[in-house]
């Protein structure tokens, strides 16, 4: 049986293109949730982050951070979630949980770490099953 992982993303996204398919070719079986389409409630949020350090799931580059001003200071914790229930965009995609492990984006190494792939130094997967060693 495959290892399942949750996967929370935004479409369109080329960065959660990359991860999903990487991950289904290696056998990780997803259990999707397009955020722009069934938007995270607060509590599902506040469970995601955790008590992690917020900025780390924040997307510096969205428009709506620099509208709010976050590069400067965030506001507390639970004023932090009412901005990301009005502005998912702040968030950063896909995040991807399984367990009590997560990581945000497609950083391939991170996710051969977290789901234990076997890659052999080509790229290849040690079961023979070919994926680009390259991204």
């Amino acid at each position: 049986m495959g290892k399942r992982a949750q996967f929370y993303y935004q479409n369109p996204c080329s960065i959660c293109e990359e991860a999903k398919a990487f991950l289904e070719e290696n056998g990780v079986i997803l259990i999707e949730r397009d955020v722009s389409k069934t938007p995270l409630n607060k509590r599902e949020l506040s469970g995601i982050m955790g008590y992690h350090n917020p900025k780390h799931y924040l997307d510096s580059k969205s428009s709506s951070f620099k509208k709010q001003k976050l590069d400067s200071k965030l506001p507390s914790r639970d004023d932090l979630l009412d901005l990301i229930m009005e502005n998912q965009d702040l968030l950063k995609y896909p995040i991807i949980r399984v367990g009590r492990l997560m990581t945000i984006g497609s950083n391939r190494q991170q996710l051969i770490d977290m789901f234990q792939i076997n890659m052999s130094d080509n790229g290849n997967r040690k079961n023979g099953r070919v994926t680009d060693g390259n991204k």
